[in-house]
């Protein structure tokens, strides 16, 4: 009951046009080299001021190229979750917003469902 009223109300999606998603993808793109460059300067600066004493005490083999290293196969280990894990769950939840949505690839199947389906019907009159 509250999930149909959630529905009709709050949860209802509104077709706005296809700019807000060009827009916010075109961000979200250029975000990731912000993120890159973003991240080597938080790290440098990380570790020249607080991490370099701290770990020079547990690790003192640690030097910044090494630790640097050890960020970035980090990264990879993520980056290869979320291709394995994530991202197909991703496409997952878009094909079916596209199925449910106004999508110029569904209306094609449709039409072409429907040809297929007066092709199929011709042929059954053509036997009778």
């Amino acid at each position: 009951m509250l999930l149909k009223v959630l529905k009709r109300g709050v949860m209802r999606q509104h077709a706005v046009g296809s700019w807000l998603g060009g827009l916010k993808d075109l961000i979200m793109r250029v975000l990731l080299y912000v993120s890159l460059i973003n991240f080597l300067l938080i790290v440098a600066t990380a570790y020249n001021t607080t991490l370099r004493d701290t770990l020079q005490v547990w690790a003192p083999w640690l030097s910044f190229p090494v630790f640097l290293g050890a960020l970035v196969l980090l990264l990879l280990l993520l980056m290869i979750l979320e291709y394995k894990v994530v991202l197909p769950s991703s496409w997952s939840f878009v094909n079916k917003q596209q199925y449910e949505h106004q999508s110029p690839v569904k209306e094609q199947l449709d039409r072409i469902e429907k040809i297929l389906e007066n092709m199929q019907n011709g042929e059954k009159r053509r036997e009778e």
